[in-house]
């Protein structure tokens, strides 16, 4: 879900499914936080609509990816068990990640932070390389060894894949009992991650769905406030737009050769990330609303003004709150006022 401010004080919440196969949004529901009580429950209502009318358009669900937000996966376990719910590895890489960095500022365990990129490597390789969730688990839990030059773990998961680490490929072993080592073990081990690691995705992830939303970001500024109908409209742009354009080709230069980008994001803390640069962004829906627009619109404007009359917009923020009169807001005032001056 895509809040429309940071923090936990949205006023609107999109919520977005995707085909993840086709790389195409499928439905957007526009979720208002007084609709449902408060911020915090937009996710699950969200989620809950979509599924509705996806049900309603003759569409079944059977494999679910999302972050593990506690009120989702409570949601899906208890009306939804018919759908297989996974979690995105993203999500789960990076909050081992944010632990990791975390132990890296205390002086006993700065050491911990070499192993943070194989780490999270580990994880995505655990989830793209099993058929099974305990599979998942016992790979994972090999890497709790591997920091300490333990190579050998039993079970599922006998021993590592890689030849005898020697000369410069051998690592900066983390000594056994140590602070450092006790520590970053409890993270990876910790009883909550062992067991959603179990429903972790190796196939499919969320990555083009956080594309999406930083797409929405241009025709939804979160520094603008827009009202409801405003905020559908231009979040159903943002759809059609990156809809039409999810599978753009990689571009090529004049020779033939597939050009690409290099970044430096912030998060990576000087290291880069290599994209394709794609061909040219294609405006067609434009073209297409317009054509709509004055072969339809315009020539029955009644009918889509009562379509969009349809639309079950919420009260306002404000209306949940009584306003006083101004006559008795100015006598309270001055009467503080009176008292704090005695």
């Amino acid at each position: 879900m895509r809040a429309d401010s940071p923090g936990h004080s949205a006023k609107y919440g999109t919520y977005s499914v995707m085909d993840l196969k086709a790389n195409r949004i499928v439905d957007i529901q526009l979720i208002q936080s007084n609709d449902v009580g408060n911020s915090q429950r937009m996710e699950k209502e969200g989620l809950h609509r979509c599924l509705q009318e996806l049900e309603r358009r003759g569409v079944k669900v059977n494999t679910l990816i999302t972050d593990r937000h506690p009120a989702v996966m409570k949601y899906l376990r208890e009306s939804r068990p018919d759908v297989l719910h996974k979690f995105d590895a993203w999500h789960m890489a990076k909050g081992v990640a944010k632990k990791i960095d975390q132990l890296g500022k205390l002086k006993v365990c700065s050491e911990v932070i070499t192993w943070k990129r194989s780490i999270v490597n580990h994880l995505y390789w655990c989830g793209a390389s099993s058929s099974t969730g305990s599979e998942i688990v016992a790979k994972w839990k090999s890497v709790a060894n591997h920091i300490q030059d333990i190579h050998e773990h039993g079970g599922e998961f006998p021993k590592c894949l890689h030849e005898p680490l020697v000369g410069e490929q051998a690592r900066q072993w983390l000594k056994p009992s140590t602070s450092a080592c006790e520590k970053l073990s409890n993270v990876i081990l910790a009883p909550r991650l062992l067991r959603d690691l179990q429903k972790l995705s190796g196939e499919y992830q969320t990555s083009s769905l956080e594309s999406f939303h930083s797409l929405l970001i241009r025709f939804a500024p979160k520094s603008v406030a827009f009202s409801y109908v405003g905020m559908l409209c231009r979040s159903q742009l943002a759809a059609m737009h990156y809809n039409e354009n999810s599978t753009r080709k990689q571009a090529t230069t004049a020779t033939g050769q597939l050009r690409w980008h290099i970044q430096y994001p912030r998060y990576k803390k000087g290291e880069c990330t290599v994209r394709p640069i794609k061909i040219t962004t294609t405006y067609g829906y434009v073209d297409r609303l317009l054509q709509l627009l004055f072969d339809c619109v315009l020539e029955q404007p009644q009918l889509f003004q009562d379509k969009l009359l349809q639309i079950q917009v919420p009260e306002h923020l404000c209306t949940q709150y009584g306003r006083r009169e101004k006559q008795k807001a100015v006598a309270l005032h001055t009467s503080r006022y009176k008292s704090t001056t005695k």
